[in-house]
């Protein structure tokens, strides 16, 4: 819904600009590439925040059936996070 509303904005306000010797089908080829970067980026901002909500309440429940045994498996994921980190720094 939102790819499709940036699209027609776009759309109209490239029609309503006056350009000498501009290929209409390069801009709209890099007015597509441009939504889908917008759409990703607003994709992963939504999922940045749902999973920070989803981890604490996971870490809450956690704590309620282990109690203080919970820092373990959040240590553990917390290790694994910087793992990846520096794997990734490597490669």
């Amino acid at each position: 819904m939102m790819r499709g509303g940036l699209i027609s904005m776009l759309y109209h306000k490239s029609t309503d600009i006056a350009l000498k010797n501009v290929d209409p089908a390069s801009s709209l080829t890099l007015m597509s590439a441009d939504i889908e970067r917008i759409v990703t980026g607003m994709q992963t901002a939504h999922e940045i925040w749902s999973n920070s909500l989803e981890v604490g309440l996971a870490i809450y429940l956690l704590q309620r059936q282990l109690g203080a045994a919970c820092g373990i498996p959040i240590g553990v994921a917390i290790g694994m996070i910087q793992i990846h980190g520096v794997y990734y720094y490597i490669t």
